[in-house]
């Protein structure tokens, strides 16, 4: 039997994929999360064979969650990433030490990840080897999906014209009513994004929730100020020179990121 765990934080998407895999007569699916961090416990706990991983989920990085888990597990599980996102760098995908799906599953594309899985775990019986090789495998797909996720434009609003911006241009994102407004170095721009919507079309890998009311380009990050109580506050490389806050609970996160 293989075994199988599943991480959204969908539930819907969760219920339709334990069904398809459930079809599969020799797969067990072992357990579920709906969060990055219930994951990692959890996926620890039951030592699945496979792990299908969404890219993005509310709390953590679907990417940073896979990373962690290569790096944590003796017998790591192969992973599948799923996400609601076509991606286009597909031969990155061809390595067969990973795989991806895309949302709404299919059967018989489900059933093409199974075969790579059976194959994977019949070629590197008793156990999955935590080789540099499939680490540099994983690298390498990690990569080209935080290419292919990025928009290259983001659509925002301007004296009532709709122009589109460069991610790169984004210093930080905040909410202001129900939607989000960009900044960039010296102009303020609108959106019809809720700031979930907005970091849902940024990278991870370059952009951080660093409060719930905002969103911050590390690229464009000049300063870190202590705060109160283990709190701090980012200073933006605008022309204001914006004190953005960070919640206590992902400071620990942010550093990381950060280099430090």
């Amino acid at each position: 039997m293989l075994k199988v765990f599943i991480v959204d934080d969908e539930t819907p998407a969760r219920e339709e994929l334990r069904y398809l895999l459930e079809q599969f007569s020799e797969v067990s699916v072992v357990g579920e999360a709906g969060s990055g961090e219930e994951a990692l416990e959890a996926v620890l706990q039951t030592e699945p064979d496979a792990v299908f991983l969404d890219i993005h989920l509310q709390d953590r990085d679907g990417v940073d969650v896979g990373q962690e888990l290569l790096e944590s597990m003796v017998n790591p599980p192969v992973i599948i990433f799923a996400s609601a996102y076509e991606f286009h760098a597909v031969r990155a995908f061809e390595a067969e030490a990973v795989d991806y799906i895309v949302k709404p599953f299919s059967e018989m594309r489900l059933e093409k990840t199974m075969n790579r899985v059976r194959k994977m775990r019949r070629k590197s019986e008793p156990a999955l080897d935590a080789s540099p090789l499939l680490e540099e495998r994983l690298q390498s797909l990690l990569q080209n999906v935080l290419v292919d996720t990025q928009p290259r434009r983001v659509p925002v609003e301007k004296n009532g014209k709709i122009m589109l911006i460069d991610p790169n241009e984004i210093v930080y994102a905040t909410l202001e009513g129900r939607y989000a407004s960009i900044y960039t170095a010296g102009e303020q721009y609108a959106t019809t994004f809720t700031l979930q919507e907005l970091e849902n079309r940024l990278s991870r890998q370059q952009f951080f929730r660093t409060h719930r009311a905002f969103i911050v380009n590390l690229s464009k990050t000049a300063e870190l100020v202590p705060w109160f109580k283990g709190s701090i506050h980012l200073v933006m490389e605008d022309h204001r020179k914006t004190e953005v806050p960070v919640s206590r609970n992902v400071v620990k996160e942010l550093k990381k990121r950060l280099g430090f």
